[in-house]
């Protein structure tokens, strides 16, 4: 596996996304264009996103560096992986959702400054009223294709090439590092990291890349029936009495508890399948045991995502 792969896919990524950031901020009617709350608005933002952005310089890398098949995919993905991948997905995004609202409760009691209210995803929260035409569509662009799509960059290229230069365990900690990053918000850190240490030993236990795209799907899909239940904590619940707030605190704290009771024994049952991780990741050559992230561009790649996350913030506030 081709070491320097993770650091070339992932500063393409991120120098796209920072260019297209510093666009919209010169260009109002760009970020119009990639905010208006419209199937139109959630179609064109998820090709320009995850086509533009993420899926073509992956395939990119793949071709450039020939990287096998074999690398990203793994192989056959072991026996009751795929059954589990997609169970542990619904309590995983309980808890990683509830985890997300009582860190930005936390950030909110120490003065942190909220963005202004996003409407762009208003079809989400009435997703099951609309015609079956349109929430087929959004389930397909808010559900299926972020998870193959970003499985395929994350756990199959970065992951990978992580694997054939650092730990595993280490290799699984940076790529969900720089998964979180890749959201751009600093309000939405905790639940992608998370989801990147999840999808992570997933992909190590799994066999293959397909128990990870099961369980991102089932995460993606059980946050959109979440949310009108227990809604992300944002700017619009601190223009309600304060109440409100503490409200999704205890909600976020309560459901949390219980949905870690369920995903526990979910995840022994996972790590039953291969008792250990395995010495290198698949497509890795000798682990070496270093602490920091797999080269240079890599480490570049983080600086950057963490500027762009800087430029999103203070554009919002």
């Amino acid at each position: 596996m081709n070491r320097t792969a993770a650091g070339t896919l992932l500063i393409i990524h991120t120098v796209l996304t920072l260019a297209l950031q510093l666009a919209a901020m010169a260009q109002t009617s760009w970020t119009r264009w990639l905010t208006q709350s419209s199937l139109q608005g959630l179609v064109s933002r998820a090709v320009l996103m995850q086509g533009g952005l993420i899926l073509l310089p992956t395939l990119l890398v793949i071709l450039i560096d020939h990287i096998p098949a074999q690398d990203v995919w793994g192989g056959r993905s072991r026996d009751g992986s795929l059954i589990l991948a997609a169970v542990i997905g619904v309590p995983a995004a309980v808890v990683f959702h509830g985890l997300n609202n009582l860190s930005v409760y936390f950030m909110l009691r120490l003065g942190w400054q909220m963005p202004g209210p996003d409407n762009s995803d208003d079809y989400l929260v009435h997703l099951w009223q609309q015609p079956w035409m349109v929430a087929g569509t959004l389930i397909l662009i808010r559900v299926l294709a972020p998870a193959l799509i970003e499985e395929l960059m994350f756990r199959g290229v970065i992951l990978s090439s992580l694997g054939a230069q650092l730990a595993p365990g280490l290799a699984v900690f940076w790529q969900a590092v720089a998964f979180a990053l890749f959201h751009n918000d600093p309000f939405f850190l905790v639940s992608p990291f998370l989801a990147g240490l999840l999808l992570g030993f997933l992909r190590a236990h799994g066999g293959s890349l397909l128990p990870s795209i099961l369980a991102h799907a089932s995460l993606n899909l059980t946050l959109i029936v979440l949310t009108p239940l227990l809604p992300r904590l944002t700017a619009q619940y601190l223009n309600l009495p304060t109440r409100s707030t503490q409200s999704i605190f205890y909600a976020s704290l309560i459901a949390t508890f219980l949905a870690a009771v369920a995903l526990t024994p979910l995840l022994a049952l996972m790590g039953r399948l291969q008792n250990k991780l395995p010495a290198r990741l698949p497509g890795s050559g000798q682990a070496a045991r270093v602490s920091l992230p797999g080269g240079l561009l890599f480490a570049l790649a983080l600086l950057v995502l963490l500027a762009t996350i800087g430029v999103t913030y203070y554009q919002s506030v």
